[in-house]
Formats: structure tokens, C-alpha cells, sequence
């Protein structure tokens, strides 16, 4: 698995399918896609808005998470970064935030290579 962050519009997705040989059509976007095309894509983008569903649905997104590692091992797993800024007064935005900045630490952790892009340049980091 290669995990890419980075903020909001830096080019992640660009960058991916420019670096890491995966065709568009293979990208599935986490703010509308199901659990069955997550496991034949290449690429998973807005991860943080499919935790974001997945808590609204009263899943634990750690253990969906797991699923889609062990579905597929190699996919290209691309979120936003949204730990940093200002702390929202709302406490599900709160919730969110730690939520998937946790399960971004495990991701970190467990992939194979993770990557950082901003402004269209992706560094890697591990």
C-alpha cells in the first residue's frame, strides 16, 4: 500500500496517476463509492471523506479501514490533510479530525512507501 497526503487541491490525485502507474479509471472516490469498488480500484481518493461517511453511519472506520487493506493490499490509499488550521467549535468536526488522523498514523505506519504532495510535487517521507 502507498499512502499519499498533502493539503486540500496540491495535486495528489495528478501526481499519483503521473507516478504510480495507475490508470484513471481505476480511481475511487471516497465521497460516493462503495466498499465493492474500493476492491478492484488502484487508487482510493478523499479517504477523509469516506471516514467522514462511515462515521455518519455509525461504522467504526478502523475496522473498515482493515477490510480495505486486507480487499486490497495494493491500492494507493490518497486523503487531505485536516489536522492543521484552526480546531472547529463543532464536535463532530472534532471527532472527524482525530478520527482520521489516527487511522492516517496507522496508514503511515503499514504502508509501504507514503508520500507528500504539495503544490503538485510529492516528497517521500518513508
Amino acid at each position: 500500500m502507498i499512502f499519499v497526503t498533502g493539503g486540500c487541491f496540491q495535486g495528489k490525485q495528478q501526481w499519483v496517476l503521473q507516478n504510480c502507474q495507475v490508470q484513471p479509471f481505476r480511481v475511487a472516490d471516497g465521497a460516493v463509492c462503495s466498499m465493492e469498488e474500493i476492491k478492484s480500484a488502484g487508487v482510493l481518493d478523499h479517504f477523509h471523506l469516506l471516514v467522514r461517511r462511515w462515521m455518519q453511519a455509525g461504522k467504526i472506520p478502523a475496522d473498515e479501514t482493515e477490510k480495505i487493506l486486507s480487499d486490497n493490499p495494493d491500492i494507493v490509499i490518497i486523503t487531505d490533510e485536516i489536522g492543521s488550521g484552526i480546531v472547529p467549535l463543532d464536535v463532530k468536526e472534532r471527532e472527524w479530525r482525530e478520527v482520521h488522523g489516527r487511522i492516517c498514523c496507522q496508514l503511515a505506519g503499514r504502508a509501504d512507501a507514503v508520500f507528500r504532495v504539495i503544490a503538485g510535487i510529492g516528497q517521500k517521507i518513508k
